[in-house]
């Protein structure tokens, strides 16, 4: 688990496991997965596994944009908004309704466009990088 989230109050650890939720919850592909992947992380943040209905339930847009800007500290909003983005990016596919709304919820927190626009491109290099592992690997068998 990332240092960073050593540093979440209680509070920040449900929102940032809501936020999880919210861009798990963006299709419908492998439910079960993506629950055992929140369970997974709600333990590591030693949060109990009623965190998952509660996230569940409110991590939607509209709840993210309210309630994250209540976070004061600009590192974990920072921090909250990246995970989201390489999480949204871990299956090589987004939408532009999800940018979008990646967008949205940065800009309610207060991070600009080039900020978040930066954070697409750390997480696309990522993918970049794990792609150009796998050719060289698999190329010239």
């Amino acid at each position: 688990m990332p240092d960073m989230c050593k540093q979440l109050t209680n509070a920040e650890k449900r929102l940032y496991i809501q936020a999880l939720a919210y861009v798990l919850g963006a299709d419908d592909k492998d439910p079960k997965s993506k629950e055992n992947y929140l369970l997974a992380q709600i333990a590591d943040l030693g949060l109990p596994e009623s965190a998952l209905k509660q996230a569940l339930a409110k991590g939607t847009e509209e709840q993210l944009i309210k309630n994250l800007p209540q976070i004061d500290c600009t590192r974990t909003k920072r921090y909250i908004l990246r995970e989201m983005i390489l999480l949204a990016l871990a299956d090589h596919e987004i939408t532009d309704k999800e940018v979008e709304s990646l967008h949205n919820i940065g800009r309610s927190m207060g991070i600009s466009d080039e900020k978040t626009n930066d954070f697409f491109i750390w997480a696309a290099q990522g993918v970049e990088w794990q792609l150009d592992g796998i050719k060289l690997v698999e190329e010239d068998l």
